[in-house]
């Protein structure tokens, strides 16, 4: 099978990198990309043709998305085609499933999940698909009728269903893709779903309109009633089959609805009308609230992190200026507060290590502590110190060095941890070796305890890690250990400066969503797990507990759909009932709490239930037992204690 991927774009050079990317990182990449410029002004065209060879640029005017996707149509040479708007994205895998699919059902069109995404402060994140959701026994054709629906980058088109179809109408400016995949339903195409993989449709952030955005103009509801029409002209000869009438009267209520609630009445009056002859009832109030309540059931209930304001967000969402071509092959990012003796540790693990081609940008994040003086004692033109105006915290100050990074690998060291010789050309090294699809990489590290002892740790590849980064933090203690693709930060956005912990793990799911994930055995650095000298171990351990299970909570939240659709909820849940069972700061109603959600979603796990029966112990007993376990955890073989 031939795959051509069609992309029209117009003034979209900010997330037309992101979305070729996307594309051509897939482990089945299409055959061919051409993107159409539809009379930009900036230099989209300029970035496709440099982009890659397998790119081919049409350039043009056509005065919108559906005669540029004509355009392309007319070029490509595939028997499968995806169309995708200029600021989309695929995730893993995507095309892989969606071409399979296709192999076995040659006539059709395969469709994959969707999800919004949307910039929150200084990131990126991925959100509920926002349509309503299928009913049950409704058909493909009448449920996109009542608002669900699939964007056109999460659709593969045989060209046998595209060309039945007719193809897309350049006439239909608004709402061009529902014309064009309802077309093909009343026409008999089956659509056919895949449960691997997931595209993102973006919202453009500060008002921006996609080509396809314009739902709730007076253009846009025109469209969108013409479509209707047309799709009734089509039906009606064959009888409305599958439900297809009282779906279409309802879009056709749908309309009036909304055309009514911004003040077109005019086409308000024509959508009624046409709601009435499809034998609709005449309570469109009623069946709008039915509608939008149906949306709102569709969307996983989340809640929202801290939002940074635009003044306060640093430019980490809008696209990083290019690196220069004479700047270093790695920066090094070293948030600090205060601890100069540990920063100063820090700064000579990486200026002795034997890899020279870096830069060192220490993030001074508002220090109460003078730290020029350890900045001063070195004479090396590769250390730059930036001081923040305010304290911000470690994400902010991570985000910081991203922007102000002039290499494209980018390294990150705490404070208070230490790189081991080697680190860098062993990195530096297994990047330069991947696949652009790794965009990021973590190695081994020794834990120096607070009780004097070393704990070695040494990742290894998952089967999964999608499913497995999900559900716990495959990089472990922190970021010292990890080294990024910079023009990775253009598709994630930076830190969350919103999670008051683990902002980290947030980052590498994020990270997971679009690229692969490399794991270096070798013990490359040392995190230091010692508490301050001004807090008693106990109370640094309780505080930082409370953080982490606020966030941790936040987590469950945000990706609580993708945890369920993973199939590793009960997982997550199991985890954080473990720390409160097990950490200073737990509390044993809380552990049970998660237990019972963990057993609700996977009833028929006998450990869940042992856990349960375990949490019941009076505290003293549960802590002489927990050592006991976690030395068979290392020792038995995993198939024996973890639910898959």
């Amino acid at each position: 099978m031939r795959i051509s991927v069609i992309i029209p774009v117009h003034n979209g050079a900010a997330f037309l990198p992101q979305t070729l990317r996307s594309v051509l990182h897939q482990d089945r990449p299409p055959d061919e990309v051409i993107v159409v410029d539809d009379g930009s002004k900036d230099d989209s065209a300029d970035i496709a043709e440099r982009f890659d060879t397998r790119i081919s640029v049409i350039r043009g005017h056509y005065g919108g998305a559906a005669a540029a996707r004509v355009a392309g149509v007319a070029q490509a040479t595939g028997d499968a085609i995806m169309f995708m708007d200029a600021d989309d994205l695929l995730g893993i895998g995507v095309m892989a499933a969606l071409s399979d699919k296709l192999a076995k059902n040659t006539e059709a069109i395969t469709c994959c999940d969707w999800m919004r995404y949307e910039q929150i402060g200084a990131t990126w994140q991925a959100r509920p698909a926002s349509c309503a959701p299928r009913r049950p026994g409704q058909s493909a054709l009448a449920a996109w009728l009542t608002g669900w629906y699939h964007p056109p980058c999460s659709v593969l088109w045989s060209r046998a269903a595209y060309e039945a179809c007719g193809g897309w109408d350049p006439e239909i400016l608004v709402n061009n893709d529902g014309d064009l995949m309802m077309r093909a339903l009343a026409g008999g195409t089956d659509l056919v779903h895949t449960p691997i993989g997931t595209s993102y449709y973006r919202r453009l952030p500060n008002g921006a309109v996609s080509l396809s955005g314009r739902r709730f103009t007076k253009e846009g509801l025109a469209s969108r009633l013409r479509v209707l029409d047309g799709l009734s002209a089509i039906l009606e000869p064959v009888g409305f089959p599958d439900g297809a009438r009282p779906a279409l009267a309802e879009a056709y209520g749908n309309i009036a609805g909304d055309a009514a609630a911004v003040g077109f009445d005019e086409l308000a009056a024509q959508a009624a009308e046409k709601d009435r002859q499809h034998r609709g009832t005449p309570a469109l109030a009623l069946r709008r609230k039915r509608a939008d309540r149906d949306r709102r059931r569709a969307r996983v209930n989340t809640t929202a992190p801290l939002i940074i304001t635009e003044d306060e967000a640093p430019p980490v969402v809008a696209g990083l200026e290019a690196t220069p071509a004479n700047g270093p092959r790695v920066t090094v990012v070293i948030p600090a507060y205060n601890r100069a003796a540990l920063l100063k540790r820090a700064i000579d693990t990486v200026l002795s290590q034997d890899f020279a081609d870096f830069e060192v940008l220490v993030i001074d994040d508002a220090s109460t502590e003078n730290l020029a003086p350890v900045i001063e004692s070195y004479d090396d033109p590769r250390l730059r110190c930036i001081r923040q105006s305010r304290n911000q915290g470690v994400a902010a100050a991570r985000n910081r060095g991203i922007v102000e990074a002039r290499a494209p690998l980018i390294a990150f060291l705490d404070s208070d941890d230490e790189w081991l010789p080697g680190k860098l050309s062993e990195q530096v090294a297994a990047m330069d070796a991947a696949s652009p699809r790794v965009g990021m990489s973590h190695t081994g590290l020794i834990e120096k305890g607070s009780d004097g002892t070393d704990t070695e740790f040494r990742p290894v590849p998952s089967r999964n890690v999608w499913a497995e980064i999900l559900h716990r933090n495959i990089v472990h203690y922190g970021t010292s250990s990890v080294m990024i693709r910079r023009d990775v930060i253009d598709t994630t956005g930076g830190f969350d400066q919103g999670l008051p912990a683990i902002e980290d793990w947030d980052m590498w799911i994020r990270i997971a969503r679009f690229y692969e994930i490399l794991p270096l055995p070798q013990p490359l650095m040392i995190y230091h797990d010692e508490a301050p000298a001004d807090l008693p171990d106990d109370d640094k351990r309780s505080r930082d507990f409370a953080a982490n299970m606020v966030a941790r909570r936040m987590l469950i939240d945000r990706y609580g759909d993708e945890l369920l659709r993973a199939g590793t909820l009960h997982r997550t849940h199991l985890d954080n009932a473990r720390r409160h069972l097990e950490m200073k700061g737990g509390h044993q109603k809380d552990a049970i709490v998660h237990l019972l959600k963990a057993i609700r979603r996977k009833p028929a796990s006998p450990r869940l239930y042992a856990w349960l029966a375990f949490s019941g112990l009076p505290p003293s007993i549960r802590q002489k037992v927990f050592p006991t376990l976690a030395r068979l955890r290392t020792r038995l073989p995993e198939s024996l204690w973890a639910d898959r």
